[in-house]
């Protein structure tokens, strides 16, 4: 705690400062056992702090008693005196408090009495070593001015009050013995060899413990790597937040205590985190040499090759124009724009043409014609579009969809609330991605199994033409939900026709462009989704086969063709299914294979014409 050079209590600093303290003692409890200097008599009020009226800054002097009490970190076995000079605290009112030197030796006295003799000699030597040297440190410019008080130690620049972790989470049959935790040890430690068990077991189960979460971690990291007059200073990037858009650092904002932080990979099992070295330094974890060894630690991805290093954790595209990486992410955008984009128009233009009224000519009649149809039973049949198998298959894929999209999707923006929201809902990350994988591998399985089954549907209609069928290019041509070179004619003529350049709309059959474009899109998302994918679940087979650059370009493919398949089902297939006026509140073409009467006069007028035709009913549409 820095104290003012002459502190002062009111008007009257040390009358003031008297009549403080005698009421204090009036109303205070006997001393803390743990204070046995006891200033927590003054310093355990939480106002307790004074104006700096030169530096414009308020100083604050409470001290937490419970820390003391409750033995809630290392210093809770030190006095007040162990850190600050005596000759200055010692009196009342204090004398100007010098900075505290973290190197000072401390002395422990433990539950016998005895005294242990402790410092944080060790360490400076091992920072001169590193790449964090204190003088360099001392000479940081922060783009918000000084972050320490002249003379204060740069240990403050990553340290603060140490504090003990849960030993819950480090020694889990805790939670199960409750409150008879220490019964069996106290039996003897209390009195006949004293020893404060409750202290050690909360010291030894913290260290066995990260020293921090990994977010936190990461916090203190940013206060140099991540400070802009830092890295203006420095020959650095962003290393934090190009981190916290990686899959560690969104595994971190989402709740994952395991995934990789800095520790992981800039310091080396069994070396000593004061000891972090420069990646030049041919010892450094991270140096070119060893940074693969880091990767590749029973911890992390064991039995990956050496070339998972080239993954990257840091890598930042805005930054990196040019390189693969980049080049990949800027022609799945361009691949975006020019498949969701011409899409988009066209659904906002029949929108917009509903809306002012524009029918086509000879539509009513052909509504009657569809009424007629759709009277018999026969023509309902031949007007039912999905057959119940088609049904089904439908909506699995619309079920393992939802899922891959509730637990992918917040990992895109895993800094949002309702991602993390999502991911602890459905059991956290862990269960997440386990359903996320298994929900992929059932897509992949649900198109391959599409395939056959359109595969032998063509086979038994190709067979069934006996003598008279075609060949087999012309037979796949002629798949109902194959696109081919008059649809691209359609789609023309339909544009135009919506932007009020043709007379007449084009026509189509059981199925238009839209649902051909969206179903052929089914075909290619799942290809290259489920096989980036796999890449990424199995880093350690894909870096053997393909290097660790690969998944760079895997990740940056599967997200992508994620998000554009989120906003073509989320955007335009439910505009075309549930929010369209031909079949609000819902097409039930999905759900009983019958399409309202309205849908098909509008967008399948040729299918009506087929159909009346083989019922024998008159198609002349005048009459």
């Amino acid at each position: 705690m820095r104290k003012p050079a002459h502190p002062t209590c009111g008007t009257h600093p040390r009358l003031g400062c008297v009549f403080a303290l005698l009421a204090a003692v009036g109303s205070a409890a006997p001393a803390f056992a743990s204070d046995p200097e006891n200033c927590l008599l003054c310093h355990r009020y939480r106002g307790l702090g004074r104006f700096d009226g030169e530096a414009q800054r308020v100083h604050l002097f409470y001290v937490n008693p419970d820390y003391q009490h409750w033995k809630l970190g290392s210093h809770a076995q030190l006095a007040c005196t162990a850190c600050h000079l005596r000759s200055e605290v010692g009196v009342i009112p204090h004398r100007a408090v010098s900075p505290v030197d973290c190197t000072r030796a401390c002395h422990i006295t433990d539950a016998r009495g005895l005294e242990l003799r402790f410092s944080h000699d060790n360490i400076p030597p091992m920072l001169e070593q590193s790449a964090h040297l204190p003088e360099a440190m001392g000479r940081l410019q922060f783009a918000r001015g000084p972050m320490l008080a002249a003379g204060q130690s740069v240990c403050l620049f990553c340290h603060d009050e140490p504090l003990f972790r849960d030993p819950e989470r480090a020694i889990p049959l805790l939670t199960e013995l409750g409150s008879r935790t220490f019964d069996r040890c106290e039996v003897c430690h209390q009195s006949t060899v004293p020893v404060d068990v409750a202290y050690y077991l909360r010291h030894i189960a913290s260290r066995l413990l990260p020293a921090r979460p990994t977010l936190e971690l990461a916090q203190v990291c940013a206060v140099c790597h991540s400070d802009p007059g830092v890295l203006g200073q420095h020959p650095m990037h962003d290393a934090v937040a190009s981190y916290m858009r990686s899959f560690h650092g969104k595994a971190a904002l989402l709740g994952d205590l395991r995934t990789a932080n800095c520790l992981s990979c800039h310091v080396a099992p069994g070396e000593n985190v004061h000891l972090m070295l420069a990646p030049a330094n041919p010892r450094s974890a991270v140096n070119a040499a060893r940074v693969a060894d880091s990767c590749r630690s029973v911890a992390c991805h064991p039995g990956a090759d050496k070339s998972l290093a080239a993954a990257g954790v840091h890598l930042d595209l805005a930054v990196r124009r040019g390189v693969l990486e980049f080049v990949v992410a800027l022609a799945f955008i361009v691949l975006t724009v020019l498949t969701f984009g011409p899409s988009m128009l066209i659904v906002v233009l029949e929108l917009f043409n509903l809306l002012i009224g524009v029918a086509r000519q000879g539509h009513r009649e052909l509504q009657r014609l569809v009424q007629a149809l759709l009277a018999s039973p026969q023509g309902r049949r031949l007007l039912t579009r999905f057959t119940v198998h088609q049904r089904i298959q439908h909506w699995v894929l619309a079920l393992l969809f939802v899922l891959l999209v509730l637990t992918g999707f917040p990992m895109k923006f895993a800094d949002r609330q309702w991602s993390r929201i999502i991911i602890e809902a459905l059991g956290g990350l862990s269960v997440a991605r386990t359903i996320h994988h298994w929900s992929g591998l059932a897509l992949v399985a649900g198109v391959a199994y599409h395939v056959v089954y359109a595969a032998w549907t063509m086979l038994r209609r190709r067979k069934a033409l006996g003598a008279a069928r075609p060949g087999w290019l012309e037979t796949l041509l002629s798949l109902p939900m194959w696109l081919g070179p008059t649809d691209a004619r359609k789609a023309l003529h339909l544009l135009g026709y919506l932007l009020f350049l043709r007379r007449e709309p084009p026509t189509f059959g059981r199925f238009g462009v839209k649902e051909k474009f969206e179903y052929i899109g089914v075909f290619w998302g799942t290809v290259l989704l489920g096989v980036t994918g796999a890449m990424l679940w199995g880093e350690q087979l894909t870096t053997h086969v393909f290097g660790g650059r690969i998944l760079n370009i895997a990740l940056i493919a599967h997200t992508y063709e994620a998000f554009l398949a989120i906003i073509h089902v989320g955007i335009l297939h439910m505009i075309n299914v549930l929010l369209s006026p031909n079949v609000f509140p819902l097409s039930r073409a999905t759900l009983t294979g019958e399409t309202p009467a309205a849908e098909l006069a509008e967008a399948h007028s040729e299918q009506v014409l087929e159909v009346a035709r083989q019922l024998g009913i008159s198609t002349d549409l005048t009459r």
